[in-house]
């Protein structure tokens, strides 16, 4: 199977001659893998049929970005795919940013996908958990679709944040949580920060745009039990914009971590009911971002300390306009678990927001937290 076309030139793409940003993976554009991706080990054989398996650091992006000239496999008729479209039906073929899935480690995963309408992905996330697996890192970033480029910024400020984030010595709260959430208020901080200056950089790479590039934040840092005090969990969550964090436990009531940076939110605390605020075409215009236009890219902060097993998700809204409420969304997430696989599981939930027509790009981040049952 041919490999995609790697990137000689680091500033543009071997394969269309876009521009690109220090740093990428893969190209905007079409989806080649660049220079920087080959190295960071990035899949390079099309794999947009192959099916999830288990094993921790699994990336799958779908044809490995065909539409470079790649070869790959048409996800509508399983024929080949040449120069980025299927050589039997002619239906354009997914590259690598199209969709593609993470597992850090064997609890903690997820999906990025464009959903079924946009022409682009402009979500991105990014995960990682510490190498004695007892914090996790969950970021996502939604680009905002009306500013041009926005996927760039989005995937900058998500890699910086996680980075920022998994860089910053964060430890495990013992005793008292108190210090620990001050201390991981002031990294999702700086985290932001960090993805904030990712989105302005891109912007001033494209020339500073009138309409720059920007994205919405949302990020989380989980502690997990840790067979010393298993008596409770930690997780803190920090976010700009409309992408959300749920807690689902396996039995109670699941909650919304944090409220949206949103019209929306604000027709709400005028009065107006939850069902037509969110019907609302305006419902969804944030008043929070980052980027080089945002007057405020300062995240809020919500901790939550939990005592029993269940799911972190972190999601854009591509995922919960489908399923709004903690209610609605946790029978999302309890219908989609067939095993712990945390990616099987996101890829479940993003087929439901597909099913109900994918109008926007689709993120679902996971993290599990297990304790140990009661003995008797």
């Amino acid at each position: 199977m041919t490999e995609p076309a790697v990137v000689a030139d680091a500033s543009r793409c071997a394969s269309c001659g876009e521009a690109l940003i220090p740093g990428d993976q893969f190209c905007e554009a079409c989806g080649a893998i660049t220079s920087d991706g080959a190295a960071a080990g990035m899949p390079m054989e099309g794999i947009a049929q192959q099916a999830p398996t288990s094993g921790a650091g699994r990336q799958l992006p779908p044809n490995g970005g065909a539409s470079g000239g790649v070869g790959g496999v048409c996800a509508s008729c399983g024929a080949g795919v040449v120069d980025g479209y299927c050589v039997s039906c002619g239906v354009k073929a997914r590259t690598a940013r199209d969709h593609w899935s993470e597992l850090p480690a064997a609890w903690l995963g997820g999906v990025c996908d464009r959903g079924l309408v946009h022409a682009r992905n402009e979500d991105a996330m990014a995960l990682a958990a510490t190498a004695d697996e007892t914090l996790g890192v969950l970021v996502v970033c939604d680009g905002v679709t009306s500013a041009p480029e926005s996927d760039r910024a989005s995937l900058a400020a998500a890699r910086a944040a996680c980075q920022s984030l998994l860089s910053a010595g964060l430890t495990v709260p013992s005793g008292t949580s108190a210090a620990a959430i001050a201390g991981w208020a002031a990294e999702l901080t700086a985290a932001a920060a960090a993805g904030n200056a990712e989105a302005v950089g891109v912007a001033r790479i494209l020339g500073n745009p009138p309409e720059p590039p920007s994205c919405t934040f949302v990020a989380a840092v989980v502690a997990r039990p840790d067979g010393q005090h298993d008596d409770q969990a930690l997780i803190s969550v920090g976010w700009c914009g409309d992408s959300r964090a749920y807690w689902v436990p396996d039995d109670g009531e699941p909650i919304q971590l944090g409220r949206d940076h949103s019209l929306g939110t604000e027709m709400i605390d005028a009065g107006v009911a939850v069902a037509k605020a969110e019907a609302d075409p305006t419902s969804h215009t944030i008043t929070r971002w980052l980027g080089a236009d945002s007057v405020n890219a300062t995240p809020d902060l919500v901790s939550l300390q939990v005592a029993t097993s269940g799911w972190l998700a972190v999601v854009s809204d591509g995922m919960w306009n489908y399923a709004s409420s903690p209610a609605e969304f946790a029978a999302v997430v309890r219908d989609s678990i067939a095993g712990d696989d945390p990616v099987a599981i996101a890829q479940a939930m993003v087929a439901v927001a597909n099913g109900h027509g994918g109008h926007d790009n689709i993120t679902v981040a996971l993290a599990r937290l297990d304790f140990p049952t009661p003995t008797n």
